[in-house]
């Protein structure tokens, strides 16, 4: 009943598929002025053309509006991300010798890319990290950031300043992912579209996806604590705490084979919701999408986890070795820890699948933003066994021509 009831609230509303189709076709049509028109409508402010791009100085300026201290922290997330990230890029780079043939595998970088940064009900410097970063290392010239001019915060600035972005725009919402799929006069488009958004921004990367490369669809946030025995409890509500305030209809909750653990979780919940910040929306997400779930072992815990393929998995067990490698479908597992380290400091991509989304695809890396190339050094004479096996395959498929090309260096040796 709980996965059931789960599936049915990732669904999107049809409804407003038309609506997002019209705002794609008529920043198509209108360019700037369709930016500025649904601006107004969709955030309530006023634009002018040269108001959509966010200037130097603006950015300069953002500075003096952020301490020390957050500036620091920024950095060192910064630090994080680039040191995973760097890691993952170089471990994709080989050279192999196969049968007179060397096999070079290189990366070459998209030419640019425009990070959605949401901002409904905050501002999230962190989501510029972590959706620019990985792009910078992947060796991308442009990259560009877009993000509702409402919540676009002196932190918000600062960061993608740290990040190394090229471009920013106040513009967010369904009309922000048209101008960067098909341009308009002062926001030029990009080649792939990544970052997180609300329904209306997950719809039109939806609609534009068969025109720009998009990285997924992300819906509402999501975590899965598995734990077992009592001890946890405290931790497991702050942490779904943490969660559910992102916003109100984040999908958050406990699977467990320990009924008293559910038993003290139920307990301090409401306890510690009533101290919590952000507390209305922490509240109803609680209320809407929570979850506590009594599995009657192990196996099926495990098998709710890989069937809802949740974006955030958190495991506090001392023995979790043996439930990890049954974990197959989940954008980032923490163990015995909490995810907010993920969000906040590891390094680790908090971009994460979504919606089901965990069981073909992993989190936003440097990987989302290369093509794989592989290179083929021929030796000047090929093998018997190479002449061998395109023969027989040319001839099993009628591609006679394919045989016919290898002949020059058959009749050379």
């Amino acid at each position: 009943m709980v996965l059931s009831n789960i599936k049915e609230k990732r669904t999107y509303m049809k409804d407003r598929e038309e609506m997002v189709l019209k705002v794609i076709e008529d920043v198509k049509r209108r360019g700037d002025d369709a930016l500025i028109e649904y601006t107004k409508i969709f955030d309530g402010i006023i634009l002018s053309k040269d108001k959509i791009p966010v200037k130097s100085e603006e950015i300069k300026n953002a500075y003096s509006y952020i301490s020390e201290e957050q500036i620091k922290a920024l950095k060192i997330l910064k630090e994080n991300i680039e040191k995973v990230e760097k890691e993952t890029f170089n471990r994709m780079f080989f050279k192999i010798e196969n049968d007179g043939f060397q096999i070079i595998q290189t990366l070459k970088p998209i030419n640019s890319v425009g990070c959605y940064v949401p901002g409904g009900e905050a501002s999230y410097p962190s989501t510029v990290l972590m959706a620019a970063i990985p792009a910078k290392v992947a060796g991308v010239k442009r990259v560009i950031v877009v993000s509702p001019p409402k919540n676009l915060s002196a932190p918000l600035l600062v960061a993608a300043d740290i990040a190394g972005v090229t471009e920013i725009y106040r513009i967010g919402g369904a009309h922000a992912i048209a101008a960067l799929a098909y341009g308009t006069e002062t926001v030029k488009p990009v080649d792939k579209i990544v970052g997180p958004g609300g329904k209306y921004v997950t719809l039109a990367k939806a609609a534009v996806a068969c025109d720009v490369a998009i990285d997924m669809l992300a819906g509402p946030s999501e975590l899965v604590i598995y734990a077992e025995g009592e001890s946890y409890a405290e931790q497991i509500v702050l942490d779904l705490i943490a969660q559910a305030e992102h916003s109100s209809d984040t999908i958050c909750g406990l699977v467990t084979t320990s009924s008293n653990l559910i038993k003290r979780v139920a307990q301090l919940l409401p306890e510690y919701i009533m101290s919590a910040h952000r507390r209305n929306i922490v509240n109803l997400s609680i209320e809407n999408n929570g979850f506590l779930a009594l599995a009657e072992n192990e196996e099926v815990a495990v098998d709710f986890i890989n069937e809802l393929a949740p974006e955030h998995l958190e495991i506090f067990s001392k023995d979790y070795e043996k439930i990890l490698d049954s974990i197959k479908n989940v954008g980032a597992i923490m163990i015995n820890g909490s995810s907010v380290v993920t969000d906040y400091y590891c390094g680790i991509n908090h971009i994460l699948p979504t919606s089901g989304q965990a069981r073909y695809r992993g989190g936003l890396s440097c990987l989302d933003f290369v093509k794989i190339v592989k290179v083929i050094v021929a030796s000047e004479k090929y093998s018997e066994k190479t002449h061998f096996v395109i023969e027989q395959l040319g001839k099993c498929e009628g591609l006679l021509n394919h045989v016919n090309s290898l002949m020059y260096r058959k009749e050379i040796r």
